[in-house]
């Protein structure tokens, strides 16, 4: 996740760069977004919590079946 943030922000960087000429006034730092950012990164959080707790769910109602059918 990490190089992809830096191949991410190379690009951006080198857009920037590039289309210098058409922006007026050329930006003079990129904008990074962070609200957008801590939404998808609280997203992601809750949503593998979510998965773990329900795989683990799950799994204790099969142990219980399997033992009560012994």
């Amino acid at each position: 996740m990490a190089i992809g943030s830096l191949i991410g922000f190379a690009v951006a960087e080198m857009l920037v760069k590039v289309l210098t000429g058409v922006f007026d006034p050329p930006p003079e730092v990129l904008s990074i977004p962070w609200s957008y950012i801590m939404v998808l990164l609280i997203a992601a959080v809750v949503s593998t919590v979510i998965a773990v707790v329900g795989a683990q769910v799950s799994v204790q109602r099969v142990r219980v079946e399997v033992l009560r059918n012994l």
